[in-house]
């Protein structure tokens, strides 16, 4: 679960996570986060207009993507006309493709991130009180670490 606290670093990756499509669930399970922490962050902030907007705009511009495509293959004599407007809609497809995959790379961080920080804690918190549970990690540290990056692409 994530800490308390820790609303300011994962609520706008939550809000991000919705607006491209996943639901309260998956974000639960990827952010650690409570379904009910979740739906009350969406209803006070806005999520589902921020989702509308951004599924409206793209639609539309999908569909005037394909006007003109269609508008092209009807008179390819006329295409030049056309071509301005059409890689401007491909520009900002592109960029909006890549704004969500940049989007998708900072949660993949932030989860290793997390791990790292959970690992550095129970570290110190095995060496104050279970001496054990310190030589076991000192042990199978390099293992642990590969657990990890496997489970949360640290």
């Amino acid at each position: 679960m994530a800490a308390k606290g820790d609303r300011a670093k994962l609520e706008p990756v939550a809000r991000q996570m919705f607006v491209d499509g996943q639901s309260l669930v998956a974000i639960a399970d990827t952010l650690e986060v409570s379904r009910q922490t979740l739906a009350e962050w969406k209803d006070y902030g806005g999520w589902d207009k921020a989702k509308a907007a951004k599924d409206n705009y793209e639609g539309q511009l999908v569909t005037v993507r394909d006007q003109l495509m269609e508008r092209i293959t009807e008179a390819p004599l006329q295409a030049a006309s056309y071509l301005d407007s059409l890689t401007k809609i491909e520009a900002i497809l592109d960029k909006r493709a890549r704004s969500a995959r940049e989007a998708a790379d900072a949660i993949t961080r932030q989860k290793g991130e997390m791990f790292l920080q959970f690992i550095k804690d129970f570290i110190e918190y095995s060496t104050k009180h279970d001496q054990l549970m310190a030589e076991y990690i000192q042990n199978n540290f390099d293992d642990i670490i590969q657990w990890g990056r496997e489970k949360y692409a640290a």
